[in-house]
């Protein structure tokens, strides 16, 4: 006997579970959608900054994710993602004509992660809809779902390929500090999280009312709109509370030089000493000019160089083949170190006479010159000649007490993959590449205040300046800083909206550590950062002044710092393992449609 079950036979959990036929789109339709995309989130960044703007904006995204199988949106996301990357990083052609390709290069790389957000989604939504596997998945609640594909999509990429973390979901809200306040507890993907929850409520309220599906792919509004509104109040209950957290001064002021000098990659000596003169000038004016004793003047990336790099040789010295001459004596590593030490004696020299000069310019008494941390380049000799950007602390005495190695190369400004081992590649990049990688953080105890430094782009891939933090934590006898300085040379970028999205990430490192940021920079961004991530004080791009910034020690260690980032990296890794899945269902129905093709052919 036939069984004939009709709709009302049916549970109604089953009904409540069961999705709606996928609706088809019209590529016109899917171009507008993508474009809706790229635009909004592009409006909620700089230069425009409408920060709340990032609430809608994957709207569009979500849309997409439920047109019917077979629909052609793959291209039109992908050409809306590029432009956005685009436009949104077009200040680094600026930096070298041959920046051109890396900028197209990279735009094209990140453009791939929204296609992936999608292909996802669609995958977790439109596939089996058969019994048990389609029932437990819709009792997960889709919000919780995409937060957790988007944050993993950018834990992914901000170890990937040398990783970023620029224009993270988060960074739009950097100027709300009560939104951001939940970074420390999991950095920049826990502001993501959020607002990715907010979307796909929004979205579901709008399909279901707006829209009026009678049955939507996605969750009822009452599920989506509880759990975002929950995390949404959550957020600004736990931002209300700890943003205003009492902190105790210093008493230490930090002199923040903020130049604008123009760099090129083929700089000669000459350019070197004449920027170091104007940086030097500066330095004894903002001394000279301070109504407080100045204990530090921090001098921004690479301007310290001045033609006269910071050397230091190992115990397992050989005189590099370069050094050599054929013509010549070979040239001993005693004669070597002989020399390196001359360079060492020049260098404190000549940091010593600007530190005399900063204290007989000085208005108000002091006891002691101002301490120098400088951008400088650092040459080692050792078994084989090491070079670095880094950083210089000559104390008050005149003594070289500290030095950081930059842990984080710039992909395409400061290293090239292969570069070393193609001589096609080497033969067409600029002189400069190649320096070696720095791999320890360092912590600067000056009187009354410590620092820990960063340079150039490391607050802008959050998981370096974190794991300094964390690392410092980890020691036997755990000390913290009391600040994050950080140098950089960002004149390469003219202005562009690329400086802004590199502060908006200081402003997220400062909430995530729980510590103040203070930036020096040549080209900007050059700035006083508190730990809530406000900003104190800032120069205008362009303006070549001083921050006189008198940080507040804040005692609190953030979860972030004790934890890192595994939380966001077992998203990370659940959205890995969704990408290998998919990978392989697609493979798999490949070779299927292959092998009915050739049964069909004819012997």
């Amino acid at each position: 006997m036939s069984e004939n079950i009709s709709a009302s036979d049916t549970p109604a959990s089953e009904v409540a579970t069961k999705p709606p036929s996928p609706v088809s789109a019209s590529i016109g339709w899917l171009f507008a959608a993508s474009s809706a995309f790229a635009m909004v989130l592009w409006l909620s960044g700089p230069p425009f900054a409408i920060g709340p703007l990032v609430f809608i904006a994957l709207i569009p995204l979500l849309a997409i994710a439920e047109v019917a199988p077979g629909s052609s949106w793959k291209r039109p996301l992908y050409a809306a993602s590029l432009a956005y990357w685009l436009t949104s990083l077009q200040g680094l052609r600026y930096a070298h004509p041959l920046m051109f390709l890396p900028w197209i290069a990279l735009s094209s790389y990140l453009a791939i992660y929204p296609l992936l957000f999608v292909a996802l989604l669609r995958r977790w939504r439109l596939t089996e809809n058969d019994g048990s596997t389609q029932a437990w998945r819709h009792r997960i609640p889709v919000c919780l779902v995409a937060a957790v594909l988007w944050v993993g999509l950018e834990w992914i990429r901000n170890y990937f390929f040398t990783g970023i973390s620029v224009l993270m979901l988060g960074h739009a809200l950097a100027d709300m500090p009560i939104l951001i306040q939940i970074a420390d507890l999991g950095g920049t993907y826990a502001v993501s999280f959020v607002i990715v929850c907010v979307n796909v409520a929004m979205f579901d309220a709008l399909n279901r009312w707006v829209v009026r599906r009678t049955s939507s792919a996605f969750d009822s509004p009452t599920k989506s709109i509880v759990i975002a509104g929950g995390l949404l109040i959550a957020t600004l209950v736990y931002g209300s509370m700890t943003m205003n957290v009492a902190t105790e001064p210093t008493g230490k002021t930090i002199a923040l030089l903020g130049g604008n000098e123009l760099t090129v990659y083929e700089q000669d000596i000459v350019r070197e000493q004449e920027i170091f003169a104007a940086y030097g000038q500066m330095a004894i004016d903002a001394v000279a000019k301070s109504k407080t004793p100045v204990d530090a003047v921090v001098w921004p990336e690479s301007m310290f160089s001045g033609g006269l790099p910071w050397m230091t040789t190992g115990v397992d010295l050989v005189v590099p083949d370069f050094m050599q001459n054929p013509a010549a004596a070979p040239l001993q590593p005693e004669q070597l170190r002989f020399a390196v030490e001359n360079n060492q004696i020049d260098f404190l020299n000549r940091a010593t006479s600007i530190q005399r000069a900063m204290r007989a310019s000085s208005t108000v008494p002091i006891d002691a010159p101002p301490a120098i941390i400088g951008g400088c380049g650092l040459v080692q000799y050792a078994d084989r000649p090491s070079q670095y950007s880094g950083v210089i602390w000559v104390d008050a005495t005149g003594k070289m007490s500290g030095t950081y190695s930059k842990n984080h190369l710039v992909l395409f400004g400061e290293t090239i993959p292969l570069v070393h081992s193609l001589p096609w590649i080497s033969d067409i990049v600029p002189p400069g590449l190649g320096l070696d990688r720095g791999t320890d953080p360092e912590r600067f105890d000056l009187n009354g205040i410590s620092l820990m430094p960063n340079l150039c782009i490391e607050t802008a891939v959050e998981r370096i300046p974190v794991n300094h933090m964390h690392q410092l934590n980890s020691r036997a006898n755990p000390k913290l800083p009391d600040a994050i300085v950080t140098l950089t040379n960002d004149v390469w970028f003219h202005d562009s909206a690329v400086v802004d999205h590199h502060l908006r990430c200081a402003q997220l490192v400062a909430v995530g550590c729980r510590r103040p940021v203070l930036s020096a920079a040549n080209g900007g961004p050059t700035v006083w950062i508190d730990s809530a991530g406000r900003v104190v004080e800032r120069l205008a791009k362009g303006q070549s002044d001083v921050i006189y910034a008198q940080p507040r020690r804040d005692s609190r260690i953030s979860l972030y710092v004790r934890m890192g980032s595994w939380p966001a990296g077992l998203m990370g890794a659940a959205t890995l393992c969704g990408l290998a899945w998919m990978t392989f269902d697609w493979l798999t129905r490949r070779r299927k449609r292959n092998a009915i093709v050739e049964a069909t052919q004819p012997n």
